[in-house]
């Protein structure tokens, strides 16, 4: 995030699947006059849950390596997981820059709803919202248990069957 206050350098806030990192201590001076809570209010049962999804399916993919009718349950599982992901994020994010404190220094501002991904303006801040290396992962990992499954798929089409 650059802020007019904070010119030698922008505050950052990293989310993880298990916890929070970052300038939280900054953030919160902000968000007290924005009017926002400060870490978005994401459960703690998310932080308990998420991770072991992600080793389900990476469990799952391995099985999928060995037995391929697997693979689909392990393809099907991550999308899911991921739309969900990104789907509970959204809304997170909307809940952050709409539930704002009516009692806030800068009532000017109006409630908000930052994206996912990109860059967004609330009065003089700019706010980058970028995923970071496990969300990439993650997005690569989905898509090459997709092509394995339409590679499996071809496979099976070109065998005959008796």
């Amino acid at each position: 995030m650059k802020a007019p206050t904070y010119p030698e350098g922008n505050l950052s806030m990293r989310i993880y699947s298990t916890h929070y990192e970052g300038d939280i201590r900054e953030w919160n001076l902000i968000g007290k006059l924005v009017g926002v809570k400060v870490p978005p209010p994401i459960p703690d049962r998310a932080f308990e849950i998420v991770p072991v999804l992600i080793v389900l399916i990476a469990i799952i993919s391995l099985i999928a390596a060995f037995d391929q009718r697997w693979l689909v349950v392990s393809m099907i599982m991550s999308w899911i997981l991921l739309i969900a992901l990104t789907a509970f994020t959204q809304y997170s994010l909307y809940v952050f820059g709409h539930d704002l404190d009516p009692d806030r220094p800068l009532r000017y501002i109006e409630p908000f709803t930052p994206p996912v991904i990109g860059i967004s303006k609330i009065g003089t801040l700019t706010t980058f919202h970028l995923p970071h290396v496990g969300s990439f992962l993650f997005v690569v990992a989905s898509l090459l248990l997709y092509w394995g499954y339409r590679t499996y798929k071809k496979e099976l089409g070109g065998q005959t069957k008796p």
